[in-house]
């Protein structure tokens, strides 16, 4: 088998169904697998994709996670690449082969690759591939939240490859966004898979990290079109639970990967969260969570 494709689906039964759709239209010349892990939905994905003599339906009784379920997954894999795919995205193209044919073509230090995210309108997405977080990133991150108005002279979500001319791929990078992931084989069984203690949030970062410490590079080229479809989530309105989950995986990550000294500067930075926190129009047992994570 050449690629086992892992998709992660929880309620989004037909956005699901549309990006396994994309996949099977889509992609030529190379042989492939769909396993499809699901966190326990309850719109029915289970009665309707269990049917469906395509996939490896892979159902679990506990929401795990994206990480976690992404390594269910992998139990059920037999490719010689491992493809992390989104539920909310769209081949366009035939996206799979190229990733496959690009890392064909490469030494083994290239240890994963990934293409230019797209919007629906077809315009470039921000964010499908980032730099491993630093303190000054974080600052920057925090204060966003601090003060909104600091927007006019902050914006580390802005991606550098806005910047960067479509000739200047490949494009290494630190890591790249988990919605098209494109991994051999060999460097997870060196590197492993996510860490499971992970729920959501920074676990792509965090196994990126082990990739590069272990000597393998990340990529994105841009021949694979892929379409990314949760811009309309980003657009809702504030959630403080969302955000705990983040903040307590920030935390995490940086347990993992920060220097001792980074990791007091790193709890230092994150009280200027605290005055915002505690005027915010939220539950108190929400604000409660935030500050207790913050405090550690």
């Amino acid at each position: 088998m050449d690629v086992s494709i892992i998709i992660v689906t929880y309620n989004t039964r037909q956005m699901t169904a549309e990006c396994i759709d994309s996949v099977f239209v889509k992609t030529q010349n190379v042989n492939f697998e769909v396993i499809l892990v699901d966190n326990g939905s309850s719109d029915g994905s289970r009665e309707s994709f269990e049917k469906d003599s395509r996939i490896t339906y892979v159902y679990s009784e506990e929401n795990l996670g994206f990480g976690r379920a992404n390594n269910l997954g992998y139990k059920y894999a037999s490719g010689k690449y491992i493809f992390l795919l989104n539920s909310d995205t769209l081949l366009v193209n035939n996206a799979i082969f190229e990733m496959f044919n690009y890392m064909e073509k490469q030494p083994n230090s290239i240890g994963c690759c990934g293409g230019k995210l797209e919007n629906k309108d077809g315009s470039l997405r921000v964010g499908y591939y980032k730099h491993f977080p630093t303190l000054w990133w974080i600052f920057q991150e925090n204060l966003l939240y601090a003060i909104p108005k600091s927007r006019l002279l902050f914006n580390p979500f802005k991606s550098k490859l806005n910047q960067v001319k479509t000739d200047h791929f490949p494009l290494f990078v630190s890591h790249i966004c988990g919605a098209d992931l494109f991994i051999r084989r060999e460097v997870i069984e060196k590197c492993g898979m996510f860490d499971p203690d992970f729920f959501m949030y920074y676990e792509e970062t965090e196994m990126q990290f082990r990739f590069h410490k272990n000597g393998f590079k990340s990529v994105i080229i841009d021949s694979p079109r892929i379409i990314h479809l949760c811009g309309a989530s980003s657009k809702k309105n504030f959630s403080l639970k969302k955000f705990n989950m983040n903040l307590k995986s920030r935390y995490l990550y940086a347990k993992k990967t920060f220097s001792p000294f980074k990791q007091i500067a790193f709890r230092f930075i994150h009280l200027m969260l605290v005055p915002r926190l505690l005027l915010s129009f939220n539950p108190w047992n929400d604000k409660k969570e935030s500050l207790k994570i913050i405090f550690g």
